[in-house]
């Protein structure tokens, strides 16, 4: 007895969180199609700060009152009257009052980095500007702003849909003759050069291979490398089953059609396998279920982290950021697409933690974004969209004196900054050397007495970022 009714119980809260997941996506359609509802997409390579900018956001929107959001004209002019959160369905609830508690510590800190997906509602409250609409609706109405929160990790899985195993690795060959990533690898390059993809491997064997490789990537990532495929291998994720595969750096020796024809069991099909399993089980979903539903991007980059990381590193992420610029479909929505399949209508590619450098140097800051944007976003795309490239910071941590910064860094100890002059384009090899031995100093949020209860954060150029973003919208 006691387990039948366990049974139905469960069963009963399954159709009553089925039925309430099916009640807020009708009402999220519908909102789409009165242009009263719109997703925004908010993604960054590791250490760009998506936590902190969602949670500034956030705070600001809430707060808009105390915010000066003076670039904002419905926070300006005090139109919005409330602000709610609430959870988004089909993901974690993005959680906006851990991000302020852990700012209003003492000593502050920054929120913690979100590695899988997450996401939230902003339903704002605000007053309506047309005259007649007032009187027929009333004079104010609702507005809601979808956040959906993922790796860019995450992103550059996407253009492994149109490319298989093969091709996969034929890119894994040529990326493994650079200079860093060969001594990366070390004895790895070897052992994947040499494997027989004719050859039959035990689990064990296997594991041990991509336990060396996945250990690769992360050495990757800690020397600001950003593509990194697969993405999802740099992140713990229990709740989805990845079966071990790693590319064979051997392939060019062989014939691909023989290989096709290889039984089962070998190790070239094994992994060919496992491969399209993460590409058709893990990618695709995201893809469908996540990722399309997105109208505006903001893809944040850490531009000054690229710079000091050298040449290398730098070239690497604008190879990321053009690989992912395949993975959008842009249009201006339509009613029908709105309901659909939505296209990407606008990108923002901003430049994160500008505090970093004096505030002089910004627009030199802004326009090296651009021209990165220029380089790696065909013609085609910057004809059919708005692409925004804009500079800020969620929460900014120094103070500048015209020809250096003060700020606390991360070991608690306040200090003079003195940052490189910022090149307004990508740089040249003279250049290069002027930033050879710089790194941005990391720095501890600044504490802000009364966040909680809804103190303005200090920040640069939120209101410009919310004046593009969703100002077309009010």
């Amino acid at each position: 007895m006691d387990i039948t009714t366990d049974f139905l119980s469960s069963f009963k809260k399954s159709i009553e969180k089925s039925s309430r997941n099916l009640i807020g996506e009708t009402n999220r359609l519908i909102n789409r199609a009165l242009d009263k509802n719109i997703c925004i997409g908010v993604t960054g390579f590791s250490g760009s700060g998506k936590s902190t900018f969602i949670t500034s956001i956030v705070h600001h929107l809430r707060y808009s009152n105390e915010s000066q959001l003076y670039g904002f004209i419905p926070a300006r002019d005090n139109k919005i009257l409330d602000v709610q959160l609430k959870p988004l369905p089909g993901c974690d609830l993005f959680d906006y009052q851990k991000g302020i508690e852990a700012l209003a510590n003492k000593p502050p800190q920054w929120p913690q980095p979100t590695s899988t997906l997450s996401g939230c509602v902003i339903e704002i409250s605000y007053k309506r500007k047309e005259a007649v609409s007032n009187r027929v609706f009333g004079d104010s109405s609702v507005f809601c702003i979808e956040i959906r929160d993922y790796p860019g990790e995450w992103l550059l899985d996407l253009p492994l849909i149109g490319q298989d195993y093969w091709s996969w690795c034929q890119d894994q060959i040529e990326l493994s003759q650079q200079a860093l990533r060969t001594e990366l690898m070390g004895d790895l390059l070897r052992l994947l050069q040499m494997q027989n993809p004719f050859t039959i491997l035990t689990d064990t064997e296997i594991n041990k291979l991509f336990e060396l490789y996945t250990h690769y990537l992360q050495q990757c990532k800690q020397q600001g490398l950003t593509l990194i495929q697969p993405g999802r291998f740099l992140l713990v994720d229990q709740s989805q089953e990845i079966l071990p595969f790693f590319p064979l750096l051997s392939l060019r020796q062989y014939d691909q059609k023989t290989l096709e024809n290889a039984a089962e069991n070998t190790l070239y099909k094994v992994m060919q396998k496992h491969y399209m399993h993460y590409v058709n089980d893990i990618i695709m979903p995201f893809r469908d279920e996540f990722f399309n539903k997105i109208d505006r991007q903001v893809v944040l980059i850490d531009v000054l982290k690229a710079l000091s990381g050298g040449k290398e590193n730098f070239d690497d992420m604008m190879v990321s950021l053009s690989r992912i610029m395949d993975s959008y479909h842009y249009g201006v929505n339509s009613f029908i697409n709105k309901l659909t399949s939505p296209d990407i209508e606008r990108i923002i590619f901003l430049a994160s933690k500008p505090d970093r450098v004096l505030s002089s140097q910004h627009e030199s800051l802004r326009s090296l974004v651009s021209d990165i944007i220029m380089r790696v976003c065909p013609q085609s795309v910057r004809n059919s969209i708005p692409i925004e490239t804009e500079v800020a910071c969620s929460v900014r941590c120094t103070d500048d004196h015209d020809q250096f910064l003060t700020g606390i860094s991360i070991d608690g100890q306040l200090g003079k900054i003195e940052p490189p002059l910022i090149p307004e384009k990508i740089p040249t090899d003279e250049q290069w050397k002027l930033t050879k031995d710089w790194q941005p100093t990391e720095l501890m949020p600044p504490e802000v007495a009364g966040l909680k209860q809804g103190v303005g954060l200090p920040s640069i150029r939120i209101d410009t970022v919310l004046k593009n973003l969703i100002g077309d919208k009010f």
